[in-house]
């Protein structure tokens, strides 16, 4: 089981409405992407993470299930903060190589700094919501929100099937790696393939038992989902849009 799946099991114990997550991520994306500072995101992504370790998630699964987009991150950043010129700039470290000079200046690493919080900021607020909110809540909020029922379905069927694929190719891969499948680069290509085409077949197969299993439960193209959720008080708003507030505010304080 992934780490959200463990996470949204957990996090489906609590009392709190689906709307109020809804707008407590609201509440963190506008206050990470409205900001003119670079405090504002990063007291974002601290608050969450303290939300999530005081809520039972490590420290090494929170490093893990950030790592991959941060990765991306830091790749366009670097894009931006890196300069590559025919002539000589002012910078705060520069190399030249051949007739080119590569470096970075000062206001070139302030706006790449700048970036990465915004995009650790809203990236984090995704996460809040996501890993708190089961599919059903999302479910919810979706149909709340008026969104077709045909996305809405395509939704769910996608997050599922993402998930069991991505399960099989990880139980696939630790098979053949516990067979030394990857102990040369020729045995890796090779190795790869057959986890392609295995997780293909896969998703093929299951994707048939799925439509047997709806129709056997009498699907005529409609999803019928639980409401369990019960009324929605308004003053349950009043904390996330004080926070939203807050955090617009203090984000257009220039530091």
């Amino acid at each position: 089981m992934f780490i959200s799946e463990k996470y949204n099991l957990l996090q489906a114990k609590l009392t709190w409405h689906p709307f109020e997550k809804f707008t407590f991520f609201v509440a963190f994306l506008l206050g990470s992407l409205l900001t003119q500072n670079i405090l504002t995101p990063f007291l974002i992504v601290a608050g969450i993470s303290a939300f999530f370790l005081s809520h039972g998630l490590s420290l090494k699964a929170l490093l893990e299930i950030a790592a991959l987009p941060m990765s991306f991150m830091l790749v366009a950043v670097v894009s931006i903060i890196c300069i590559i010129s025919r002539e000589s700039f002012e910078a705060i470290y520069i190399i030249q190589i051949s007739d080119y000079y590569i470096g970075f200046s000062q206001l070139s690493l302030d706006k790449g700094i700048f970036i990465i919080g915004k995009a650790m900021g809203a990236m984090f607020a995704f996460y809040f919501l996501i890993l708190t909110s089961p599919i059903d809540e999302i479910e919810y909020l979706l149909r709340k929100m008026k969104v077709p029922d045909l996305l809405i379905e395509l939704f769910v069927l996608s997050f599922r099937f993402i998930t069991i694929l991505l399960l099989f190719s990880r139980q696939c891969y630790l098979s053949q790696k516990k067979r030394m499948a990857y102990r040369s680069f020729s045995s890796s290509i090779r190795s790869l393939g057959m986890l392609v085409s295995s997780v293909l077949v896969k998703s093929l197969v299951h994707a048939d038992f799925s439509q047997q299993a709806l129709l056997n439960r009498g699907y005529r193209g409609e999803m019928k989902f639980i409401d369990a959720h019960g009324s929605f008080v308004l003053k349950r708003l009043i904390l996330p849009i004080i926070g939203m507030i807050g955090l617009i505010m203090l984000g257009q304080f220039k530091l």
